[in-house]
């Protein structure tokens, strides 16, 4: 189920039904909400609602604990001094508590910033599978192979003998991988296929 508050965007409401429709499908382990530049909730699915409705103060937006919408405010500054897309991570209500982890990412629809918000509980996925992989990081049926085996501790050699590839494919398939999924190294893509924190990312992006 779809919920929508009222929101800044030039994007007709059917637009907006068809994007919020797309993000609910595309991750539907998670609770996702798309927000303007302004961080006013558009659209957000019940996962979402559910956990960050929790009885503390809100900021900018009903939906969004004040320390949220601070932390996304930030982002937004640092969004609009950056070239490309730009994403980050924090754990909610703090580093102490962990209790959920909220990711954000900015996109552009019909010229128009918006913000990609997702909310998880803090429990690892188990396997970083190719079902997961795929439409979480936007990779073709290839990508996800290579990603997952990689992942998983698999060297190239043994990626590309379990998909029956030579080694270079597996090479330059996991080069798109590395750009994709925003990681610099085998380790990192470990990290974010399982849904670990990526040490010094904040940084890394410009916080």
């Amino acid at each position: 189920m779809i919920q929508t508050t009222a929101g800044n965007s030039m994007l007709t409401e059917r637009d907006l039904a068809t994007i919020g429709k797309d993000l609910l499908d595309s991750d539907p382990d998670r609770g996702v909400a798309l927000l303007s530049a302004d961080r006013r909730v558009l659209y957000a699915n019940t996962a979402a609602g559910n956990m960050l409705r929790d009885g503390t103060p809100r900021g900018n937006d009903g939906l969004l604990p004040a320390s949220v919408d601070l932390w996304l405010e930030r982002f937004v500054e640092r969004m609009r001094t950056q070239r490309g897309p730009a994403s980050a991570d924090i754990y909610y209500p703090d580093e102490a508590d962990c209790r959920l982890r909220i990711s954000v990412e900015s996109t552009v629809r019909e010229h128009v910033p918006h913000l990609v918000l997702r909310v998880q509980s803090q429990i690892p996925w188990a396997e970083p599978t190719v079902r997961r992989l795929q439409p979480r990081f936007g990779l073709t049926l290839r990508e996800a192979q290579v990603a997952a085996g990689v992942a998983r501790g698999y060297t190239n050699a043994e990626v590309a003998g379990k998909l029956g590839i030579v080694e270079k494919t597996v090479k330059n398939v996991l080069m798109s991988v590395f750009t994709k999924c925003r990681v610099r190294n085998r380790v990192e893509l470990a990290l974010r296929a399982f849904d670990a924190p990526i040490p010094d990312l904040d940084r890394r992006r410009g916080s």
